[in-house]
């Protein structure tokens, strides 16, 4: 059986918001699964020593056009939040200590939160502000943020992400590993298409 192509992202991610709400409709038209794996971007760009793009002015201005772009040719909502990188920490642990229970339960969370962030420029960085945009989502009370804050299997798990990214050579978000191979950006989910086409 192949192995699931894993799928590393960010909530404070752009262009994993993407990626986030097309990666598993692609791998199942190839009967692949996909392994999720949250982390943080600052710390995964602190370990492989590149500059975040909002500290280039230059490359922000770029990316603030070519995002807008991106979403409109995926048929997705774009709105930014007030304050860019939102604050996500919380949505992080949450995801974690969903995938800790239920797998599909942690990929709808991490559409709902992309979607209230970057579709509608939600933030998300209290219990309070994230329960708000999972209203309806079982198991995501503020009480149930505040448990995954503080879980340590939650902390754990983003910890293995970011190793598991930086040996996967991941250099920005979305980040994907097919078979060993890897692809970086939501503009590289038509290459994933063709690998995927040439190895049904």
């Amino acid at each position: 059986m192949a192995e699931p192509i894993r799928f590393y992202f960010d909530f404070n991610s752009t262009f994993s918001y993407i990626a986030i709400h097309s990666i598993d409709t692609l791998a199942a038209r190839f009967h692949r699964s996909v392994d999720w794996r949250v982390l943080s971007l600052g710390h995964l760009f602190q370990a492989q020593g590149i500059a975040p793009p909002p500290t280039i002015p230059t490359k922000l201005k770029y990316l603030s056009i070519d995002f807008a772009r991106s979403c409109a040719f995926a048929n997705l909502p774009c709105k930014m939040p007030p304050s860019f990188p939102p604050d996500v920490k919380l949505a992080r642990f949450m995801f974690c200590h969903l995938k800790q229970k239920d797998e599909g339960a942690s990929h709808v969370f991490a559409k709902t939160v992309s979607m209230a962030v970057f579709g509608h420029g939600a933030e998300v960085a209290t219990p309070a502000q994230l329960a708000a945009v999972c209203q309806g989502l079982p198991g995501v009370s503020v009480a149930d943020i505040e448990a995954a804050a503080a879980d340590p299997k939650a902390k754990s798990a983003l910890v293995a992400s970011l190793d598991a990214a930086v040996a996967d050579g991941m250099v920005g978000a979305p980040f994907f590993v097919l078979d060993g191979e890897p692809f970086w950006g939501a503009d590289r989910l038509g290459q994933l298409e063709r690998r995927l086409q040439e190895r049904a």
